[in-house]
């Protein structure tokens, strides 16, 4: 995957159409004119005369002479649905499903029997952090198996992240992740690399915008705490 493509912000890929053409272009030339889009990012929408142009979880509209770009939301009316939020929520699944499950923190129920899972962009500092870590094991009882990535609130080369790369870097990382959480205890441990850096990449090309960012599997975001309960109700609704 790229992913320095998928960082631009929607407004810098607008400023290159030529406002007298009015015939329709084909996606190869609307890609031409917008900075830092594919052919592959350009697809119909429900609108006649108007293509939605997705990178990343950005999703704009763009009519097909290119010469209108629209941010916003686009609702179906006759079913209440938020039509560009289901494309966000496409895009997450793909890129979030490009994280191994080894370059992440896996918390599952003991009895390994996985009823949902969920994605948490968690920062070990954000006090909500620790609130849904304090029910880690409620989480999991229910069913819940749990995948930590980081998402230092600071940004690099601040405490948060420095603590997150010392988690990675421990022996144990479940076992670091959760007294650092809940004790304030730290290893003192390190290592070559860690994925902190892609991890938090990777939050900002999903949208996260605060800690815990919460994501279902079919790439919803749930937003920050919920109660164990009201999480599995909530994922409950959501299965298909």
């Amino acid at each position: 995957m790229n992913k320095s493509r998928f960082l631009l912000p929607l407004g810098f890929f607008l400023a290159t159409a030529v406002a007298d053409e009015s015939a329709p272009l084909s996606k190869e030339e609307l890609a031409e004119k917008l900075n830092g889009v594919e052919v592959s990012d350009i697809t119909e929408s429900p609108l006649d005369g108007v293509y939605q142009v997705a990178v990343g979880s950005n999703v704009a509209y763009v009519t097909a002479d290119g010469r209108y770009l629209i941010q916003g939301e686009l609702y179906d009316l006759s079913t209440s649905e938020n039509l560009t939020e289901v494309s966000r929520s496409k895009a997450r699944v793909d890129m979030l499903g490009s994280v191994e499950r080894d370059e992440m923190i896996v918390f599952s129920p003991p009895d390994g029997e996985v009823k949902h899972t969920i994605t948490i962009f968690t920062d070990i500092d954000c006090g909500y952090c620790r609130q849904f870590h304090r029910e880690i094991e409620q989480v999991n009882a229910l069913g819940i198996e749990v995948h930590y990535l980081f998402y230092p609130r600071t940004g690099p080369d601040t405490e948060s992240w420095a603590k997150a790369d010392k988690v990675w870097c421990a022996s144990d990382r479940n076992t670091a992740l959760t007294r650092a959480k809940l004790g304030g205890e730290v290893p003192d441990a390190e290592c070559e690399e860690t994925p902190v850096d892609e991890h938090f990449e990777l939050g900002n090309m999903v949208g996260v915008r605060g800690t815990p960012a919460v994501f279902a599997e079919n790439g919803e975001l749930l937003g920050g705490y919920l109660p164990p309960q009201t999480l599995a109700a909530r994922l409950e609704e959501l299965a298909p």
